[in-house]
């Protein structure tokens, strides 16, 4: 899994794609930044950065996840990794702690904004903390959903289109249809819904407190995605075999 790890993590800078996600992440994280901290709604909620850098993070993510399986399927490599002795979690887990790490440079990267902000504001180094937990833990159950697409697509372009257009579905039923779904014949639609990943599961980490049962939601949204991943994969490797 090491292996793997680093071969994955240094093909991100190899290529465009990592250097392509960093800068996007860090301009848009900065044009967020100045619109709540300095713009139109002057606060210092690090919660309210995080959560206006949702949209624009779900629009990107795709750029990191979409190559780590897909790509490697239609160019033939994957034939490599079926076919070594090697673990399928092994594989998966390497890929995907690989696109994590990218997720977690980018983040502290944005961390200049509320060191920014603490000079004229005061502000809680803990509750900062938490809330970064927090949405680090979210957006990481988010990008399993593109690891898991990847393992299905055969091109990187397939997998980057439906790992958008499942994105903008997390947004819009988080925003726009679950808030709708008030009957009670739509209840079950709602609960199911409701269970997806999103940042409404962040309202005690926004004061910074941890809350167990979410980090336990987020945690298992995001093996249960690997798990699948591993699935597919290994259903590859059977047929392969």
């Amino acid at each position: 899994m090491k292996a793997i790890f680093h071969h994955e993590l240094r093909s991100y800078f190899t290529t465009p794609m990592g250097y392509m996600f960093l800068i996007m992440y860090t301009l848009l994280s900065g044009v967020v930044a100045v619109f709540v901290n300095i713009g139109q709604e002057m606060s210092a909620s690090t919660n309210l950065f995080l959560s206006g850098m949702q949209l624009p993070f779900m629009l990107i993510a795709p750029i990191l996840t979409m190559r780590l399986f897909a790509e490697e399927r239609r160019t033939k490599t994957d034939q490599l990794l079926l076919t070594a002795p090697v673990r399928i979690i092994s594989i998966v887990l390497g890929k995907a702690l690989a696109c994590f790490t990218m997720l977690l440079a980018a983040m502290v990267l944005t961390t200049i904004f509320p060191v920014v902000i603490s000079r004229y504001a005061q502000i809680s180094a803990r509750q900062i903390a938490v809330v970064y937990l927090g949405y680090f833990m979210l957006d990481t159950a988010m990008l399993s959903v593109g690891v898991f697409v990847s393992s299905l697509c055969m091109n990187q372009v397939t997998a980057a289109v439906i790992t958008l257009g499942v994105n903008v579905f997390l947004y819009l039923s988080e925003h726009f249809i679950v808030p709708q779904l008030s009957g009670s014949y739509l209840s079950g639609i709602r609960a199911v819904m409701q269970w997806l990943p999103s940042a409404g599961r962040l309202g005690e980490f926004a004061n910074g407190v941890i809350s167990p049962a979410d980090v336990a939601y987020f945690l298992g949204f995001t093996a249960l995605m690997i798990f699948l991943t591993c699935r597919v994969i290994e259903a590859r490797r059977h047929a392969k075999g």
